[in-house]
């Protein structure tokens, strides 16, 4: 009996587990879906739910004149360039907080981190006046700069949980060995600390690439990202559907690619990592 119930229990658990992915990624299986119709059959009644495969969108909008892939160029490069500058700087300032002793350090590790929980909507107009001043408006460096801002924080705050989980004694054996400081945290806390490194990585570029705000306020035409293309499908008079789900599928791909390959390191980072003692 007791074997029969769990067996019954499993199952249940198993069928509701799907229930709710069915439900999440149902709003991505309707936009592919979407992506192969034709503006007609976006409306039709009843609805058309398995269309003709038809690239027609897709051809539509990455090639000729008005191609979207300078646009997704720019994404791809802003979000790659503010993720290892956050990388490389919240590395630095979390080995600094976790390893040295610093007058005030709680209070300076709750101040960065209440630094990210400003939402970033309150800071844009100072920071378009900020970028304005020193000609940065329209340009991948402006908006790469403000993505920094906004992540840093969030990455100091949690590699610095990651490297005190790290023993003292391992780091204390390669000082003895001849290593300095610098010498241990590379060969030593890094390697240590790779789920906190993928976490904060994966989720400054999801930021980074999802982000429309700035990249909105910020840019003009040069350095405009995908987001804000897709944006501007709608309008007062229509909203191009099918555009903006085959744009839509094409920028979602890169995510969902990154994070099935360090999704193990993410779980490891998220369960292990900014934790207190």
């Amino acid at each position: 009996m007791n074997s029969r119930k769990k067996k019954k229990n499993h199952i249940f658990i198993y069928l509701l587990a799907a229930i709710i992915v069915f439900i999440s990624i149902s709003p991505i299986i309707w936009i592919f879906i979407t992506s192969f119709k034709a503006r007609v059959d976006i409306f039709a009644i009843p609805p058309i739910w398995f269309p003709k495969i038809n690239f027609e969108n897709y051809v539509k909008e990455f090639t000729g004149g008005s191609s979207r892939l300078p646009y997704l160029f720019n994404s791809i490069k802003v979000g790659l360039f503010s993720t290892l500058i956050v990388v490389i700087l919240g590395t630095f300032a979390a080995y600094g907080l976790a390893k040295f002793p610093i007058p005030g350090k709680k209070n300076w590790e709750f101040w960065i981190l209440s630094v990210r929980m400003m939402p970033p909507v309150a800071v844009v107009i100072p920071l378009y006046m900020i970028m304005r001043s020193i000609k940065l408006l329209d340009t991948s460096m402006g908006i790469i700069l403000a993505h920094v801002g906004f992540n840093l924080p969030f990455a100091i705050w949690m590699l610095a949980g990651f490297l005190r989980q790290i023993p003292k004694d391992i780091e204390e054996a390669a000082l003895i060995d001849g290593c300095n400081w610098f010498q241990a945290m590379i060969r030593i806390s890094l390697p240590l600390s790779t789920p906190g490194l993928a976490t904060i990585s994966i989720f400054s570029f999801m930021f980074s690439w999802n982000e429309l705000l700035s990249a909105l306020v910020l840019t003009g035409r040069t350095a405009k990202t995908l987001p804000v293309a897709i944006s501007e499908y709608w309008s007062n008079t229509q909203i191009r559907w099918e555009a903006m789900a085959a744009v839509s599928i094409v920028y979602i791909i890169p995510i969902i690619i990154v994070t099935f390959i360090i999704q193990r390191y993410i779980v490891r980072g998220l369960t292990m990592g900014a934790v207190k003692e």
